[in-house]
């Protein structure tokens, strides 16, 4: 199963999916397998931000996980990837209008991206990042 298939699986906490993605990572020594892509690394990369921001010294923020967002940000392309990645529109999943990537956050548990005007889904127990 890929990283991109995990992280879509809503039935398990997000950062048990992400913990399981960094083991499966390591386990596989490394390999670009259980690496995150697209709105699954939208997700983890955010997450990974909001996470160091609100608890840095938070043991769950290890240094594999630390290398494992690391590599799917290079495997997205670094930091050109990830400008052009916030530059593409995409749909809010709740009123329909299309936004910068940049101005919608994901949420944790359906995976869906959401303006902040509509905020949090009533119908998912996930965290808007």
């Amino acid at each position: 199963m890929t990283g991109d298939r995990v992280m879509s699986d809503g039935s398990r906490p997000f950062q048990e999916r992400v913990r399981h993605l960094r083991d499966a990572w390591v386990r596989d020594g490394r390999g670009h397998a259980f690496l995150v892509t697209g709105t699954a690394f939208f997700a983890v990369y955010c997450w990974s931000l909001n996470y160091k921001i609100s608890d840095p010294a938070a043991p769950a923020y290890d240094a594999e996980l630390a290398e494992f967002v690391a590599a799917s940000y290079e495997l997205n392309g670094g930091s050109v990837g990830w400008n052009a990645m916030l530059s593409r529109r995409e749909i809010c999943s709740t009123c329909h209008d299309w936004y910068r990537l940049e101005n919608l956050g994901i949420c944790t548990g359906c995976m869906r991206h959401t303006c902040y005007g509509c905020g949090d889904h009533e119908w998912c127990a996930g965290e808007l990042l």
